[in-house]
């Protein structure tokens, strides 16, 4: 028998989607610069994770066009949450073992690594995507978070896979400034011969901020020592073998003060947050140096200027490193939250060089158009999100003017790629049982 719940719950789903559809033609198709496109971004929609994925390397020319045979090939997924809160673990699963069995052979590794601030022991986290249970969006039978499926790529693929967790140096990590150290984070401070890399607010007086970039120094199970900045380390000195960075992200609401979670917002999960969120309560790396949280927020509010997020990822893409490519798993994507419901079933895998461009993209023609939120516009010049993706494509110089990215998309429901003016993608909406997200989302879409 249907609970009241339950009921009011359809009642409020169903008289959003009928005010939803009265306002939905209002996002137009970009037009292509008649100059020629600068960056592509490619797509697949209405296929399993799996065969989206497929589709979307194929697009680019196969794996071997991205993944050499003897490459150190690091997976950067954002595990910090679970559900819709995660990259599909399907989509996961299928690019590894593209890269594993490419044409020609693959002999390198390939390094699963990511932070995800839980503590000392974040694969033990239940706070995490690592040891939580999927409700939805893991689409391996027998894999019900991250924990299971790099249990199950290890068995695979033996000594060419390894997991590795990030952890901060005010958990159980520890600091190093060099790989002649060992593993641990590096701080580029200006001290202990390292070199200072850091940006500001620009704003003078007591709410001026500083952060520096920070990166890990890690192994694989081969003992392979990797720098991340600078490459790969053996027997005391650098060597020319290639090192690949691809970041796996999620598509999601994050905050009124953040607009949306994806690809920029992946990288906080390389560096170091030690010293929690609150610049008003700690919030310190090393002197009066911030962290990527605090640096631009207070604690879960604005932080004295818009848009610093994105400074700060864009300076340490172009100081430290830069993804060779970024996919974006939008199966499921959340309308008001990372892990509850609601969520519209979008279906989708997106890959880009440029994290700019694609997180541009998959706000424009999935998340906002599903949401209606105005802090999922990445139009919006005076919404959070834009003013971070501004900043972010103004130091790493990505693409924020669609006009100049071109954009090749295969529908598996129609067989067919997609013209400019069908990439708008409605998904179903789940609205779940839970009363609060629900209402969290209606106050979102009407009184904020």
């Amino acid at each position: 028998m249907e609970s009241r719940r339950d009921f009011l719950i359809k009642m409020l789903a169903g008289s959003i989607v009928m005010l939803q559809h009265d306002e939905l033609m209002d996002i137009r198709p970009a037009k292509r610069s008649s100059h020629g496109t600068q960056c592509s971004l490619y797509r697949a929609i209405n296929g399993s994770p799996a065969e989206n994925m497929v589709k979307v390397i194929d697009l680019m020319g196969g794996i071997e066009k991205i993944v050499g045979s003897e490459d150190v090939v690091v997976i950067k997924p954002n595990v910090q949450w679970w559900n819709q809160g995660s990259p599909n673990l399907s989509a996961l699963k299928t690019f590894v073992g593209l890269v594993m069995d490419r044409p020609g052979g693959f002999r390198g590794e390939v390094i699963v690594a990511e932070n995800c601030h839980r503590g000392n022991s974040p694969w033990e986290s239940l706070s995490s995507g690592w040891a939580r249970t999927f409700a939805w969006n893991s689409d391996v039978q027998g894999v019900k978070n991250m924990n299971d499926l790099c249990a199950a790529l290890k068995t695979s693929y033996g000594p060419r896979f390894s997991l590795v967790h990030w952890v901060d140096v005010c958990h159980s990590g520890r600091r190093v400034s060099s790989p002649a150290d060992g593993d641990g984070y590096v701080y580029c401070d200006g001290t202990e011969g390292t070199q200072l890399l850091s940006t500001n607010n620009g704003i003078e007086g007591n709410d001026f901020r500083e952060t520096i970039m920070t990166y890990p120094i890690f192994s694989s199970d081969r003992g392979t020592r990797i720098d991340f900045k600078n490459g790969i380390w053996k027997k005391g000195s650098y060597t020319d073998r290639p090192l690949r960075f691809i970041t796996f992200s999620a598509l999601n609401h994050h905050s009124t003060y953040c607009g949306i979670t994806s690809t920029i917002k992946n990288y906080m999960g390389v560096t170091d947050l030690s010293g929690g969120p609150d610049p008003r309560n700690g919030g310190k790396l090393s002197g009066n140096f911030y962290n990527f949280h605090s640096f631009p927020f207070n604690n879960w509010a604005p932080g004295p200027e818009a848009g610093m997020l994105g400074k700060a990822i864009g300076t340490f893409m172009r100081t430290i490193r830069r993804a060779d490519l970024n996919i974006t798993t939008a199966k499921w994507i959340g309308l008001s939250s990372r892990v509850d419901l609601p969520a519209a079933h979008t279906r989708t895998v997106l890959a880009c060089a440029d994290p700019v461009a694609l997180d541009y993209h998959a706000a424009r023609y999935l998340l906002y158009p599903n949401s209606r939120l105005k802090v999922h516009d990445p139009d919006d010049v005076k919404g959070p999100f834009h003013s971070y993706l501004k900043n972010c494509a103004e130091e790493c110089g990505g693409h924020l003017n669609e006009e100049s990215v071109s954009v090749r998309s295969y529908d598996f429901a129609q067989q067919r790629f997609q013209k400019d003016d069908e990439l708008i993608q409605f998904g179903e909406t789940s609205w779940g049982s839970k009363f609060k997200p629900v209402m969290k989302y209606l106050y979102l879409r009407y009184f904020s």
